[in-house]
């Protein structure tokens, strides 16, 4: 065992001296059968026969999706595969279970302690483990490579918020990632703070974040007709703001007045990522002059009323293909330091997208978006209005730009393949037929 284990399973020991009793505690108040598989002890194990077994360790519910995006593609290179699909939250658990329903053995992901990970270890048996994001276990990866295993960390990401913790911890970090027979990255920034953390650079590659290996198929199937309907833009140009945050109303509002002065006939959609904020927009758009309708206030039979401007959709499940009927679009919790909003749903239907000064949360998606002409950052509400105007004045030049941002949807689209291929490889390599 070497020296940042030794160190490391220490500090365990020394904190789980007074955990066990608090922690089981909590746990038999709810259920005393939740405790046992943490301890690596599952009830169910892969069921014997051929096939190689592989591991999948999704943190929580948006790990999952990235997990059945990944395990669909492997399926379609490996269809003998066998799958183990783990996570660490209850809410997680549930999820895998809905999307992995008799195709997957579901577990919890096991405490790293070095009795409880090799129990897990020895019943699962994996012939190869796919952490997906950025899961670091020291144990759990010192005992799968002692076992044979393929260790693989897929879709991983150091943001730049993260990074100077890990760094810290450069001595514990370093001797895992080294551990890893791959590191598939999101992006270059992600791959230099790996190879910066102790990760072996010929061992690193970037390939896109499997996050949105969903999202071009969202938007195909995704069907705009009844939004149209309630909408009744008769040829009038929609704006679109996604999942916008309490304090973003008045940079919005400023925003869609520049345009209206230009395009009087222009319409903003707007969807509050709280529903409980469709008063607030209301009364901002009131504020604003601006004659505002509910999306619950709309029927066939009653669509919106030619001199509404503002449409607040305070209903869920609706902003995707609303987004598929905009000019334009700008994502929120982004101009109030909330780190930001998916910019690739927009971008999916091929439609120019601006987003406030923090996208932290997707920071990846964003400079991607930037760098390729179809997203555009927005220091206030000023710049947001010119850039709808841009794209409102210039129909040619908003294709341009929505087709550059769904070029990037379907680059990174590829990176469930990629990361399957990873997976693949690593089979064949360890001639894991069993």
């Amino acid at each position: 065992m070497d020296q940042s284990l030794i160190l490391y399973n220490l500090a365990l020991g020394l904190g789980c001296a007074a955990l066990p009793p608090l922690w089981l505690g909590a746990r038999l108040g709810r259920r005393y059968a939740e405790v046992w598989p943490r301890l690596g002890l599952y009830r169910h194990t892969p069921e014997p026969g051929p096939g190689p077994r592989v591991w999948l360790q999704a943190v929580s519910v948006g790990e999952v999706a990235v997990a059945r995006a990944v395990a669909e593609r492997l399926w379609e290179l490996r269809p003998d595969v066998k799958l183990i699909v783990s996570s660490s939250t209850a809410k997680g658990l549930e999820r895998a279970a809905e999307l992995f329903a008799g195709r997957a053995l579901v577990a919890p992901f096991p405490l790293d302690m070095p009795w409880a990970a090799a129990a897990a270890v020895a019943r699962l048996r994996p012939q190869v483990y796919a952490s997906l994001e950025t899961e670091i276990w020291p144990n759990l990866l010192a005992l799968l490579r002692r076992s044979g295993a393929g260790v693989l960390l897929l879709n991983g990401r150091f943001s730049e918020r993260s990074f100077p913790g890990y760094r810290r911890f450069r001595w514990l970090i370093a001797p895992a990632l080294a551990r890893f027979d791959h590191l598939s990255m999101i992006g270059p920034a992600d791959a230099q703070r790996a190879v910066a953390l102790g990760a072996p650079a010929a061992r690193v590659s970037v390939d896109g974040n499997a996050k949105y290996a969903g999202l071009l198929e969202r938007a195909r199937t995704s069907d705009p007709a009844e939004a149209a309907a309630l909408l009744k833009l008769d040829g009038a140009p929609l704006l679109v703001a996604g999942s916008m945050r309490g304090g973003e109303e008045a940079v919005v509002m400023e925003a869609f007045a520049k345009v209206r002065a230009r395009f009087p006939r222009a319409v903003l959609a707007v969807a509050p990522r709280h529903l409980e904020r469709g008063r607030a927009w209301l009364r901002a758009a009131a504020a604003a002059g601006l004659t505002a309708q509910s999306w619950t206030h709309l029927r066939p039979d009653a669509p919106r009323r030619p001199e509404t401007a503002v449409v607040v959709v305070d209903v869920m499940g609706r902003l995707m293909a609303i987004y598929g009927l905009g000019a334009a679009a700008v994502v929120g919790a982004s101009f109030v330091g909330l780190g930001g909003q998916n910019p690739m749903e927009p971008a999916a239907w091929g439609k120019p997208v601006a987003f406030g000064p923090d996208m932290s949360d997707f920071a990846d998606a964003s400079q991607a978006l930037i760098e390729a002409g179809g997203g555009r950052q927005a220091a206030d509400g000023a710049a947001l209005g010119d850039f709808w105007l841009a794209a409102l004045a210039d129909p040619a030049l908003a294709l341009a730009w929505g087709r550059a941002g769904q070029g990037v949807v379907e680059r990174w689209s590829r990176a469930a393949e990629a990361a399957a291929g990873h997976i693949a490889r690593r089979l064949d390599r360890r001639g894991a037929r069993t």
